[in-house]
């Protein structure tokens, strides 16, 4: 059952990575998508000078720019390209189980007092907090390395906690800028989905002792490094598990219900919480708030100056494509697939 549900999950995605596609080839003036699974895929397109722009996420960002330290980077910021006055949009958000909230109703509050010490700690032993998240990786490779993680990379990594009751406006919002890109990028997400202590009483309680965590590497993982670093079980009696896997595979831990605690983009946070064990699940909070920049190998003040250029992009059909998209309908600027 487990796998039907994996499968089903893995369908919907990839539907949106279909219609996210299914447009045409780039006209005069507009901008040529050459889509790459990975950050680490693109980067020695970039370093090599095949490939003069590309769209990059923190921490992959500063890694372009310390291993070809022989060019000047130039950058456009994303979050405030998508929104200029708060600079974020919810990118990665926090779903826990519903019978662990209700054996434990202050895990929530508890998990975002610990939260607030996570970015400095990170900034101040960036070694300890790679070396956690690496430690941890299961069926993926590692994409973050101690040498390009700093004070400057957190902050553009916008790792922050925000409760669902605070971000439900904006979660909504964002929402429905990527579905009028592609319809079946995302679904409304349900008033009662938001955890505000609204667990119903006829949900079972919690029985295990161990609490069992996935996140995707990169900045979510990042996120939570020192609760994975100290072993942080928050509750007398549990044991966390600490599982940082693939972007491809997060949406699978909720729908078969393999994860307790589960940190997904938001776009496939709405997507699973109709499919599966998807319903089983509140979300939390908002742990990442944007961490995508435009890099450049040439001067670039203006997303305009993009129009007739080919740019590099990631996660197909999900945040960060959909994210850009968005930043282009808002400039007036048309894109299509590069020939």
């Amino acid at each position: 059952m487990k796998k039907l549900f994996a499968f089903m999950v893995s369908i919907a995605l990839s539907l949106t990575a279909i219609f996210a596609c299914a447009c045409t080839p780039t006209a005069p003036g507009s901008v040529a998508f050459k889509y790459y699974n990975l950050a680490g895929d693109m980067l020695p397109v970039l370093m090599r000078g095949d490939l003069s722009v590309g769209l990059l996420p923190e921490p992959a960002a500063s890694k372009l720019e310390s291993l070809s330290s022989n060019k000047t980077w130039y950058r456009l910021n994303v979050q405030e390209l998508y929104d200029s006055q708060e600079k974020a949009y919810p990118q990665a958000v926090m779903l826990v189980n519903n019978k662990l909230l209700k054996r434990f109703p202050q895990l929530a509050s508890e998990m975002a007092n610990a939260f607030s010490g996570n970015v400095e700690w990170v900034k101040n032993n960036p070694a300890l907090a790679v070396d956690a998240v690496n430690a941890n990786l299961v069926e993926t490779t590692a994409s973050l390395t101690a040498s390009s993680i700093n004070a400057n990379v957190v902050d553009g990594c916008n790792i922050y906690w925000q409760s669902a009751t605070d971000a439900k406006t904006q979660i909504a919002n964002y929402l429905n800028d990527i579905k009028n890109i592609v319809s079946t990028s995302a679904k409304e997400i349900a008033d009662e989905y938001f955890y505000s202590d609204n667990i119903d009483s006829m949900v079972e309680e919690f029985t295990s002792n161990t609490v069992k965590v996935a996140v995707p590497d990169g900045a979510p993982a990042l996120a939570i490094a020192k609760f994975i670093n100290d072993g942080e079980d928050f509750e007398t009696g549990l044991t966390f598990d600490y599982d940082v896997v693939s972007a491809q595979v997060i949406g699978s831990k909720v729908t078969g219900g393999v994860a307790d605690v589960v940190i997904l983009p938001v776009n496939a946070a709405s997507l699973v919480s109709q499919i599966g064990n998807g319903s089983n699940y509140k979300l939390v909070s908002v742990v990442t708030h944007g961490n995508l920049f435009i890099m450049s190998s040439t001067p670039i003040t203006s997303v305009s100056e993009l129009a007739n250029k080919t740019v590099g992009v990631i996660g197909q059909g999900n945040v960060p494509d959909l994210t850009f998209k968005a930043v282009l309908n808002k400039n007036n600027l048309k894109f299509g697939i590069a020939i």
